[in-house]
């Protein structure tokens, strides 16, 4: 909900893409949002809301009704429902498009527009509902964007995804089924670049070697079998699902496993709606213990008693992959878990098995290759991944092979990319089409620089390159919005070499800025004012433009609402943003252009404004901290955080009696927290949690004190660092 505002109010964002594994509450999240809207316009908003099938309009009506507490809410207009009013209309897209309702009310009637399933959006039948209706908010809600047929419907959202209900979120809130992964070794390797055609898998290569009658079609089979007994040794209780790489791929399946025994049927896109539903139910009636796909499950095709998925060729596409494996989620009585089988294969060099592993662990836990050493200790409760010996050596020479080659990989990608993907090369889309993040790349070249690599551009030759580089790695972890869009700006002014309206336009955080982009204090690097700093900048053409592109980046990226918290002092910095110890020194004016100020300490004390910043990073190793730095600092609540003073801190002390006493002296603490001191081998910056309250204090040498933060902290940062989370 908190995304969804930020969008529209923060970045003026007013068509919104919700994106959630099936379910997990999509509806519930458009009903509360409605609410907001719906009670901001004093109960006046006309609601439309629009699905392919009776049953969901009927459900989302029930739940609306719920939510809103209003008994007699909105009206029905599919099958035999024949709406009397239409100003809360819940409708199908069959008799949207039969009645032409755009034409019954005009363009602008409808002020909230709600559309289930919207990936179906590049269809003919729900092309009017964004071309012929202007409402102030068009929400969509699916569990995937990517269609079959390889058309989006994000670009109707502006390419953005407003918010995003992540799978290991679903299954920590125990929306989902847990569920059991096998990696298993699939004896056909898959490393030559025959298979590796357009930036994908070849469907045709691939057919050719995992069907017919030669020996290694009939290895690969005896390979899939033996694991499917060995993890599934009691067929009769099992209903999966086989997903192929083509027709004939699924037939050949079928009839293999049928030869063996095990019934099973075939379904895909050309199946008629009448062999489908005797399939289907057959399938729930358990004579059909398999059925064999090539394409992803519709949504209409939803059996959440299905138990075991097996997954029998490489997905390039990880939206496509969570959306097959997000089928067998759903919670059914008598099911445990979703057992999945996936065959692992060597696999080209090209082809990212990390990006999908990742999809299953919670964000910014420890580097992928070791959780897949450490046996995947992160994963959620319930669940579990276990690669076999030999699938286990694949998936890390591919993910070590992703990582060492990236000098190779990354040009490669870039010279090809608009041929590939038909969008322009910018930062911001090669990174999100290819689900990098930007420190491995930033770390070793700029992004004028890789491209230079890609013999698309000259190299470049800025003069303070070797200061600035890692500039571009600091503006990626920005994510307060008017931070983005004021450094935007100035950044623009530099272009131009307009000094003094970058210096204007910079205003009171001109010294923040300089820390941002320098990384330091002005005398190690020959400069004397704010003046010099913006001048010097303005020398370097390709970082600036660097620059745009990764701040462009960084504002698709943000999610938080940019609200400043009101303090006796003046602060700019953004609620939940993230900031080096630098930024939070430079803000609250400790730091000078001559000194970047204090290191290494977790209390800032700022006499001048009668303020603390306490610095925490919940996560401690004891390689990155001493023993007397091993504080106890971790989240009770959102709200609620325990937190340890410096090893030498006493009751007595001024900082002690500061601190526990601070309302009473007149002083503001201000936390900020992070989960790990380091990652991708770069320093963390701090989340700004914003002002807090003692509850609590006892002992010294250190003090452990509770604060209650004024703003709850962010849901993932409390789930992440909580006690036994």
């Amino acid at each position: 909900m908190d995304q969804l505002f930020a969008e529209r109010k923060v970045h003026g964002h007013w068509r919104n893409l919700v994106i959630a594994a099936t379910g997990t509450g999509k509806t519930v999240v458009a009903a509360f949002d409605f609410k907001r809207f719906f009670e901001e316009n004093h109960r006046q908003a006309h609601l439309l809301f629009v699905a392919h099938r009776r049953e969901i309009l009927e459900q989302a009506l029930g739940t609306f009704r719920n939510i809103l507490r209003m008994a007699d809410f909105g009206e029905l207009l599919v099958g035999p429902y024949q709406a009397f009013r239409i100003d809360h209309l819940f409708c199908s897209v069959d008799m949207l498009t039969t009645r032409e309702l755009w034409n019954q009310t005009g363009p602008d009637f409808y002020d909230f527009i709600i559309i289930d399933e919207v990936h179906h959006g590049p269809s003919d039948s729900y092309r009017p509902l964004f071309d012929q209706f202007k409402p102030t908010v068009l929400l969509g809600l699916t569990a995937t964007p990517e269609r079959m047929d390889g058309k989006s419907v994000a670009a109707d959202f502006g390419n953005r995804f407003a918010a995003e209900i992540r799978l290991p979120e679903a299954l920590e809130e125990k929306l989902l089924c847990p569920f059991h992964y096998f990696g298993v070794a699939d004896p056909i390797a898959l490393d030559a670049d025959r298979f590796w055609k357009s930036g994908k898998y070849d469907q045709q290569e691939l057919e050719s070697v995992y069907t017919g009658s030669h020996a290694l079609a009939q290895k690969r089979l005896d390979a899939i079998l033996d694991a499917l007994l060995r993890y599934e040794p009691d067929l009769s209780h099992v209903k999966g699902i086989g997903f192929c790489v083509s027709v004939r791929h699924a037939a050949y399946m079928a009839k293999m496993f049928n030869e063996q025994g095990i019934s099973s049927g075939v379904i895909i896109g050309e199946t008629t709606d009448q062999d489908r539903t005797s399939l289907l139910k057959d399938f729930r009636d358990g004579k059909l213990t398999f059925l064999f796909t090539r394409d992803v499950f519709n949504e209409g095709l939803d059996v959440p008693d299905m138990n075991t998925v097996l997954f029998l060729r490489p997905t390039e596409s990880l939206t496509v992959f969570l959306q097959q494996l997000g089928r067998g989620l759903r919670h059914a009585p008598d099911k445990e878990c979703l057992t999945v089988l996936d065959f692992v294969g060597q696999a080209h060099r090209r082809y990212r098995i990390d990006t999908k592993l990742k999809s299953l662990l919670p964000k910014h836990r420890f580097a992928i290759d070791r959780e897949v050493e450490m046996g995947f200790p992160h994963l959620p409760p319930g669940c579990c991944i276990q690669l076999d010996r030999i699938a286990r050596k694949y998936v890390l020479e591919n993910i070590r092979e992703n990582l060492k080659n990236l000098t190779i990989q990354i040009p490669e990608r870039i010279h090809t990319f608009e041929n590939e993907t038909g969008q322009p090369l910018t930062f911001r889309n090669f990174m999100t089409y290819h689900d990098y993040e930007p420190e491995p790349l930033l770390i070793r070249e700029t992004w004028t620089g890789w491209k230079a690599r890609a013999q698309l551009v000259p190299a470049p030759g800025d003069p303070d390159m070797v200061h600035l580089k890692p500039a571009l790695i600091r503006a990626a972890s920005i994510t307060g919005p008017q931070e983005i869009g004021r450094l935007r700006r100035i950044v623009s002014r530099l272009q131009e070499g307009d000094i003094a309206g970058a210096l204007t336009e910079s205003a009171e955080v001109g010294l923040s800025v300089h820390f941002r982009l320098w990384g330091g204090a002005g005398h190690s690097l020959g400069l004397q004012s704010l003046h010099g700093s913006f001048s010097r900048l303005s020398a370097n053409k390709s970082v600036l433009s660097d620059l745009q592109e990764v701040l462009e980046w960084a504002e698709d990226q943000s999610r938080i609402s940019g609200l400043i918290p009101e303090l006796p002092f003046q602060c700019l910095l953004e609620l939940h943003g993230q900031y080096s110890s630098v930024d939070v020194k430079a803000a609250l004016g400790m730091a000078t252009l001559e000194s970047a100020g204090p290191r290494g300490v977790g209390v800032f004390h700022f006499g001048h404004v009668r303020a603390y910043a306490l610095l925490v990073t919940f996560q401690k190793t004891e390689r990155e901290f001493s023993p007397s730095t091993m504080y106890a600092d971790y989240p009770i609540s959102r709200e609620l955080l325990h937190w340890e003073s410096q090893s030498n801190t006493t009751q007595a002390s001024s900082t002690g009696q500061n601190l526990i006493y601070h309302k009473e002296r007149n002083y503001t603490v201000l936390i900020f927290a992070r989960d790990q001191k380091r990652r991708n081998t770069v320093t963390t910056p701090f989340t700004y949690l914003g002002p807090a309250e003692r509850v609590s204090f006892e002992g010294e040498r250190p003090i452990k004190m509770i604060w209650r933060l004024r703003y709850p902290m962010p849901g993932d940062m409390f789930d992440e660092n909580r006690q036994g989370g």
